[in-house]
């Protein structure tokens, strides 16, 4: 392929490295989304062994992680067969008392011991339980059941905008962390923005964006695209370039075309916002970006088909254009259709 994701180790081993010794617990590296565009299954291959568990958002995600690592796996939202991921020794989150009956009748069935994560919703009202009688209900007949919780967890929403938002979900959490029995083993974590700055003691933190580099100046960004020219085009002053005549050249102009588009993640938003660097010189977009390629002006630089393109280094760029965050820029890259290469 012509183009390629780069993924620079030494920095997520670095930043995986600096965010442990911020938080003084455990980590869980969210890799859901294809590790935020980056790739799941490359990621953990590199994380494997140095943090406690991977994230991610659904079974499919957890199972595809599965053939690849023997590490604990939390799906963070609801499974389609609860039975496949006790089977496969994953972890999942539970809901409701109701959901948890679901899950007692397959335990009885199966004989094999669920490893589940209590969802405790304190402000986020996205998933978990609300009501403290609803809480003593699970609690007695997990008891019951000589059952007891791998985790228990909520999210913070509002960790870097809110402060007063995010003390009261805080001792929102601590009234029902009061009723876990105390004989339990069971692990408190936190999540959602920079949990690990809050001074709120926790047993492991969830960490994402973070572990990629963004956030905090101690972490570096992993990954970076390249691609190449595989085209070269001269363009009369008035002739337009692209889909809709995206661009009309207001010189005589060589164009040179890179076969990347918003098929792979590179937003169509970013038409003539955005600039990429060939053999060191920097080359402006021009014209709407297709779905498979791009086109900028490199009236002013020497280069031939072939030569290499740098596309993309930091995604706080990209989002400071579109005015949108880090996220978004880099799960777009989920789909991307060239190689990942780690180096």
């Amino acid at each position: 392929m012509f183009s390629k994701i780069l993924l620079n180790k030494e920095n997520l081993l670095l930043n995986c490295e600096q965010l442990k010794k911020k938080a003084g617990g455990n980590l869980c590296v969210m890799v859901k989304a294809n590790a935020y565009g980056h790739g799941d299954m490359e990621i953990v291959k590199m994380l494997d062994g140095k943090v406690d568990y991977f994230g991610v958002s659904n079974q499919t995600e957890a199972l595809n992680l599965r053939k690849v690592t023997k590490a604990h796996i939390i799906v963070f939202g609801a499974c389609e067969d609860y039975r496949k991921c006790i089977e496969e020794n994953i972890s999942f989150i539970i809901l409701s008392l109701e959901h948890l009956k679901e899950i007692i009748a397959l335990y009885k069935e199966l004989f094999i011991m669920p490893r589940m994560h209590l969802c405790i919703n304190t402000g986020m009202n996205r998933y978990g339980v609300k009501d403290k009688r609803e809480f003593e209900k699970i609690i007695k007949l997990l008891v019951k059941n000589q059952m007891q919780l791998e985790g228990i967890y909520t999210h913070f929403s509002s960790v870097g905008s809110d402060k007063d938002y995010t003390t009261r979900q805080k001792q929102n959490l601590d009234e029902f962390l009061a009723l876990v029995p105390k004989e339990w083993n069971t692990i408190k974590h936190i999540g959602g923005g920079g949990t690990i700055f809050l001074g709120y003691k926790a047993d492991m933190y969830r960490v994402g964006l973070k572990i990629y580099g963004y956030g905090n100046d101690f972490v570096k960004p992993v990954l970076s695209i390249e691609s190449e020219i595989v085209d070269l085009q001269k363009v009369k002053k008035g002739e337009h370039i692209g889909y809709l005549c995206g661009y009309t050249a207001s010189k005589n102009m060589t164009v040179a075309t890179i076969p990347l588009g918003y098929g792979d993640g590179l937003t169509r938003k970013l038409s003539n916002k955005f600039s990429v660097e060939i053999n060191g010189k920097i080359a402006q977009s021009v014209g709407n970006i297709c779905m498979d390629a791009f086109m900028v002006d490199v009236s002013n630089i020497k280069c031939k088909k072939g030569d290499k393109v740098n596309i993309f280094n930091n995604a706080s760029e990209f989002a400071k254009v579109l005015g949108t965050t880090e996220y978004e820029v880099l799960t777009n890259f989920s789909k991307f259709r060239g190689d990942r290469i780690v180096n």
